[in-house]
């Protein structure tokens, strides 16, 4: 057996210092010295740890040790090791181990209290002994002795991190992984916990025998992986390259205006290039972005296209297209730019592992079908050629682009200098472009000009530049203004922090509002075609923008459509705008000349209709509340909020009755999500929630049903993850409201109200209530209640803090009444009078106040007459 000898001494420092050294004449004839030394640092201030650890190492000096150089604060003693049977079986398996290793190693071992002494003494010595062969193998970080609780994993992480740069700075090679970097902690932490990523992490055990045996697996997991893999380098030894990660980067980088967004999903042979995306992508103007999974990763992609124009890159491995679910269609529709890496099989294996292209199956086949352009590269001497063919596809911008991509082409480092073409966009028509004055145009000119009093503008998803020119079209011609479930808030009831006297309401297949039901009706029938035009801006007409039947639209309503796209262009509608909004807009406004008295007429009948719930309920305190009386004392609290405190949010709606009655019945302050949008997905705009957190430039106010809330996994997680990376973007409160009813309310109601039949077990929830917690992540609070009454201080808190998400589970009640669910509701006994009267009289009134605006319920001049 070798033995080690040597003396310990007291140096100038008031530290320990020994050299052990393997007697030569023991050691194995074909075991040659390594010239290598590595070092193991210990931080703490603990001497049964150290000691321990030193004790584990001696104890498999045979056939690895050729020196050992200990430099340590406190006195070097070997302890009588815990004679435990596991101890013992894994002594035997790591000595049988390391009989099979061919070189003797040095090794110098040094114990410091703090991390920040271990680095000034390793970067002393090396400087000062000059050892070219020396680097940094393990690293044990001991929590347990100081007083207080452990240390947060976000401030080891960011203290080993700087450890490990020093070192770099220095030109110390070091390893630094899980293998080689552990952390010894008290106790499980609570009640939140994730993997570090710098670092592996321990509750060191009180039972000695435990604590040995877990020092001894670690030093050898570290020596199996590290030392005798000649793949693994060191850090600084090796800078790792992925040429598919650096291509698109430099794309992204080229084309995107502002940010772009990057989610993953990762997965074994992705790993690699989500690996170079998150070491580089942000610094070249990336948001990296998680989800709970692959789904999310579409739901935040359309969301911040739609509100941000955000082009965006997805990563997801092998066999995952699928679980991109009707969103990848959604995408497709709403055109958003971006491109889709997934991993793929080589087209000769048979049935790979997750993979699509089998005998029996083509994932391209599927795609064709969905009209999704994408390239297949298998070939790592074809990567140049295929991203060439992507970009060029991205450049139609008809929607994501898929890259399927196999193993040997995701892991390529070979690089692609000048092998990769970008092609120009399309030209598009430029919005400064004057519009010829065609026959549709001048006819929707006059119609503004001299056409009917009642005009309504539905818009859909227009921009910031838009909106501003739709508004004062709308101030000088006297335009009804109204968004739609699609997307709500496209015409805001409050504009710049003002109330916006063009808002009308909402108009949707659900969720339209009496207002607009009121103007567009006299008597609960249509107006005459003559005397009311609907313009439909940047829509396709689909059947979610009214709730009018084909008939009726064919019929009953003169519609004018505008769009670029004309294979948007609706067979309803009596005039066709096919072209550009913004450059419409600016022809319209260049055109203007509307006469006052009819712009007079025209704002006053605006303000003539009441701005009211039109529901008895929605004043009605019962238990469980409806949610036609949550949404109502919500709006009053938002409305107060946004005209003394200037208040301003993103708005997300999910499927299900209570989204509808958000979008409908809650003041909105700009443009917001819908999970309405397209396929109509339940938790499209919950998982879009936890993207549009860190994208919004306002806070955050989600709406989703408990239907939407069970149908995906829970965002929280995927949350905090973000938290611990993207901080600075959360100076917003975040609130989202679990609107619990137990049950799925539209189909119900569709049962109860419109066929007459008694609800069953189909739609029934069932909804588990959860304790309410608080918590703070990285200086970010978080808070999860459960509200059975309207709290007006707790929820104007919430709304009003910053750095604070709050989930709010609201316990509401099942109804069929109000919030424009269907026709049918329209003219029930809780409506309020459409008295032809009355309306001539607010007509009069509203004409003579200095600036027409609408009138709320409780403002009527003629409420007491025709009560």
């Amino acid at each position: 057996m070798t033995t080690l000898t040597g003396q310990a001494r007291l140096t100038n420092s008031a530290a320990y210092e020994q050299v052990w050294q393997a007697e030569r004449q023991a050691c194995r004839t074909d075991a040659d010295p390594d010239t290598l030394t590595v070092g193991v640092v210990v931080v703490t201030r603990n001497p049964a740890f150290f000691q321990t650890g030193l004790s584990v190492l001696n104890d498999i000096r045979d056939y690895v040790f050729n020196r050992v150089h200990i430099q340590s604060e406190m006195p070097l003693k070997l302890l009588d090791l815990a004679a435990d049977s596991l101890y013992l079986a894994a002594r035997e398996k790591a000595l049988h181990f390391l009989k099979g290793q061919n070189k003797a190693i040095n090794v110098r071992i040094i114990q410091c209290a703090s991390l920040a002494e271990a680095t000034g003494k390793i970067i002393y010595t090396h400087a000062l002994e000059q050892r070219p062969e020396f680097h940094l193998g393990m690293l044990f970080y001991d929590q347990t002795t100081p007083a207080g609780v452990d240390d947060s994993i976000e401030q080891i992480d960011r203290d080993l991190d700087a450890f490990y740069s020093a070192l770099q700075r220095s030109g110390i090679p070091a390893f630094y992984t899980t293998f080689s970097t552990v952390a010894f902690i008290r106790q499980l932490r609570s009640p939140f916990r994730y993997l570090p990523q710098q670092y592996r992490e321990i509750v060191r055990s009180e039972d000695p025998a435990i604590f040995q045996t877990e020092l001894l697996c670690l030093w050898m997991d570290f020596f199996e992986m590290n030392y005798t893999n000649r793949r693994v380098k060191p850090i600084g030894a090796l800078a790792l390259h992925n040429t598919l990660g650096e291509q698109l980067i430099q794309f992204f980088e080229r084309t995107a205006a502002e940010r772009w967004l990057v989610s993953y999903y990762t997965g074994s042979i992705i790993s690699n290039l989500i690996g170079y995306l998150d070491r580089h992508a942000e610094a070249r103007g990336a948001l990296i972005l998680r989800g709970p999974n692959e789904h999310a990763i579409a739901c935040g992609a359309m969301a911040n296209w739609q509100l941000y124009r955000m082009p965006f890159l997805g990563v997801v491995t092998s066999g995952m297209m699928d679980e991109f679910k009707g969103t990848l269609a959604n995408l497709k529709e709403t055109a958003a730019q971006g491109i889709i890496v997934a991993a793929e099989n080589r087209g000769n294996q048979w049935y790979s592992f997750q993979g699509t292209l089998t005998p029996t199956e083509d994932m391209r086949e599927v795609l064709i079908a969905r009209r999704i352009p994408f390239v297949y590269i298998d070939d790592v001497e074809m990567i140049g050629a295929g991203l060439t063919e992507a970009f060029r596809l991205y450049h139609q911008g008809q929607g994501p682009v898929v890259i399927l991509a196999t193993q040997n082409v995701l892991e390529s480092t070979l690089s692609l200098e000048g092998a990769v073409c970008d092609p120009s966009p399309i030209p598009v028509l430029s919005a400064d472009d004057p519009l010829p004055m065609s026959e549709s145009l001048a006819q929707a000119i006059a119609l503004i000009n001299r056409g009917p009093e009642r005009l309504v503008w539905q818009l859909g998803p227009v921009s910031d530049d838009e909106y501003a020119l739709i508004h004062d079209i709308a101030d000088a011609a006297g335009i009804a203004l109204v968004d739609s479930l699609a997307h709500p808030g496209s015409a805001p009831k409050y504009y710049q922090g003002r109330r916006n006297p063009h808002y009308l309401g909402t108009l949707a297949i659900y969720g339209y509002s009496p207002r607009v039901y009121n103007f567009l009706h006299t008597n609960d029938k249509l107006n005459a075609m003559s005397e009311q035009s609907l313009f439909m801006i940047k829509s396709r007409v689909a059947q979610i923008t009214t709730p009018f039947s084909d008939g009726r639209l064919e019929r009953k309503v003169h519609l004018v459509q505008l769009t670029h796209d004309d294979r948007h262009l609706s067979p309803y509608a009596d005039l066709h705008l096919h072209m550009n909004c913004l450059a419409f807009l600016r022809t319209v406004k260049a055109h203007l000349d509307v006469d006052p008295a009819l712009r007079e007429r025209r704002r006053a009948l605006i303000a003539a209709y009441l701005d009211s719930p039109s529901d008895v309920v929605s004043q009605l305190p019962s238990l469980p509340m409806s949610a036609n009386y949550f949404f109502c004392q919500l709006n009053r609290v938002i409305e107060e909020l946004i005209e003394t405190e200037g208040f301003d949010f993103t708005g997300v709606y999910d499927v299900g009755r209570c989204g509808i009655s958000a979008a409908r019945n809650v003041a909105k302050t700009r443009r917001g999500f819908s999970g309405w949008y397209g396929r109509a997905l339940m938790g499209d705009a919950l998982l879009a929630t936890g993207y549009l957190a860190y994208t919004s430039p306002s806070h955050v106010m989600a709406f989703i049903g408990d239907g939407a809330k069970g149908i995906v996994p829970d965002i929280l997680p995927a949350f905090i993850d973000n938290i611990l990376t993207h901080p600075q973007l959360l100076n917003k409160s975040i609130t989202v409201f679990y609107l619990c009813n137990g049950g799925l309310s539209v189909i119900n109601t569709y049962q109860e109200r419109i066929l007459f039949n008694r609800t069953s077990r189909q739609m029934r929830l069932v909804n588990v209530e959860q304790p309410d917690v608080e918590q703070t992540v990285n200086n970010f609070h978080i808070q999860s209640k459960t509200l059975t009454h309207f709290d007006e201080d707790v929820i104007r808190q919430a709304l009003t803090t910053p750095h604070r998400l709050n989930l709010f589970s609201v316990v509401l009640g099942h109804n069929n009444e109000g919030d424009g669910i269907s026709l049918a509701t329209a003219k029930g006994w809780q409506r309020d009078p459409s008295d032809h009267d009355a309306l001539q009289e607010r007509k009069a009134w509203a004409a003579q106040q200095p600036e027409s605006t609408s009138t709320a319920f409780d403002q009527d001049p003629t409420q007491e007459a025709t009560s």
